[in-house]
């Protein structure tokens, strides 16, 4: 009997039993945000690559090429598109038209994201707050009982107007959309403890997937951002994303898996920020650097 032999070699069930009982119960129970059978916050980050084509030509090509690479996501840049329209109205009508060709040229294997990334944070043209939540809700709207959204995630800035920000927020649960809150800081790299406190408050507010995305002026701002992301992970409430941008900040974006972060941005083409890598390349560094 074992409490007569303390010493025996343990048998392969009874070490499988020791090894379960030592993994935290929270660790199983890990909350993960699904599109489209994308696990976002289990296993490898994904590769999001941005779609900045400021017309539908452009835009459909660049899909195309995206959809040749690893890449299981896909941003669509409002902010990048049709940018001769100055009227915000038009420019609405005219993402709603090309929605439909863009999801087509996707497929069913692969999320879209759609993001306006407004001037204040980096982005390629100002909107109002009140604008922003229509087009952002009209997007959202567009699924229909029975049927998949075209929209599978949409991103909303934290910073934007608090009534804004839930509007956005709640449509997008309602219609079963994955929300990324995001923050971006496009001149430095605020403290650990400012970067956690802006992960924790965009999962208050209601995001699924929370995001910071921060300029570095030295190597140890790059380390600030990466700690800050590993604090935030502990808190085992969901996933994160976690960039340092600008060249200086690169290896951010492929030990992402190491450091706690769901997913890193990459390029086919032209990029949406400074510092993204190419998706081909990003895919095999991923790979070469998992832990």
């Amino acid at each position: 009997m074992n409490d007569e032999h303390p010493d025996h070699d343990a048998t392969p069930a009874e070490t499988a039993a020791t090894e379960a009982a030592a993994v935290p119960e929270t660790d199983a129970r890990r909350r993960t945000a699904t599109v489209r059978g994308i696990e976002l916050g289990r296993a490898r980050p994904e590769i999001i690559v941005p779609l900045v084509g400021s017309e539908t030509e452009e835009l459909l090509a660049q899909a195309d090429a995206a959809v040749s690479t690893p890449a299981r996501i896909l941003e669509w840049r409002l902010d990048r598109f049709r940018t001769d329209l100055e009227d915000i109205g038009e420019h609405r009508e005219a993402v709603l038209a090309a929605l439909p060709a863009l999801r087509a040229r996707l497929g069913p294997d692969r999320a879209l994201l759609v993001t306006f990334r407004t001037a204040a944070e980096g982005g390629a043209r100002p909107i109002a707050d009140r604008d922003l939540g229509i087009l952002l809700e009209s997007l959202i709207a567009l699924r229909r009982a029975g049927t998949q959204s075209p929209v599978d995630l949409v991103d909303i800035e934290t910073s934007r107007a608090p009534a804004t920000v839930a509007r956005v927020i709640s449509a997008a649960h309602r219609h079963g959309t994955v929300v990324v809150g995001s923050f971006h800081d496009m001149e430095s790299t605020p403290a650990e403890a400012e970067l956690v406190e802006i992960l924790r408050a965009q999962r208050r507010l209601g995001a699924d997937v929370p995001k910071i995305a921060v300029t570095p002026r030295g190597p140890r701002d790059v380390l600030t951002l990466l700690s800050a992301s590993l604090t935030a992970a502990e808190d085992l409430s969901g996933p994160h994303i976690a960039i340092s941008m600008g060249p200086l900040g690169s290896s951010s974006r492929v030990a992402a898996e190491t450091f706690a972060s769901a997913a890193t941005f990459a390029t086919v083409g032209e990029g949406s920020a400074p510092g993204q890598l190419r998706a081909q390349d990003v895919a095999g560094m991923l790979e070469l650097l998992r832990p």
